[in-house]
């Protein structure tokens, strides 16, 4: 068995492996999108929320309301701080993913090349034998 042919099988691995590590990229790189889009939704809702508040603030507001809406503001603070530690995780759950799809894609160009290699070598060994049949035919007498 020719030795493109041994290797065949382990190219093809490698191109799977090297297409589902793609794939759990995208999907990480899809998970960090959507929870920095979560994050930026909390901050926005916090910015309004204050605009409200100095908005009925200045009109003036019993003290029980001004202590409803300074506990509603920690709570967003404290739900801004904890998603931005899903955030953080998910940046690094997305390099994990890089490095990861970055080794498979190098073994697979590596196997890649070893295929090309030895399908090339393959290749001139068969057109080599085929010269010489062609040679022999050729010195024979007719």
């Amino acid at each position: 068995m020719p030795k493109s042919k041994r290797i065949e099988p382990i190219a093809h691995l490698a191109k799977t492996s090297e297409r589902d590590a793609a794939k759990a990229l995208g999907e990480a790189l899809g998970q960090l999108n959507e929870q920095l889009e979560q994050l930026n939704n909390l901050k926005t809702f916090k910015l309004d929320y204050y605009e409200r508040l100095n908005s009925s603030g200045s009109k003036g507001m019993n003290v029980q309301t001004m202590n409803e809406f300074r506990e509603f503001i920690a709570k967003l603070t404290l739900a801004i701080d904890q998603q931005e530690n899903v955030v953080q995780k998910a940046k690094q759950t997305l390099e994990e993913k890089k490095r990861f799809w970055f080794s498979r894609r190098g073994r697979c160009k590596a196997l890649d090349s070893v295929l090309d290699r030895y399908i090339q070598s393959e290749q001139k060994h068969l057109d080599k034998k085929d010269q010489r049949e062609i040679d022999d035919r050729n010195r024979r007498p007719k």
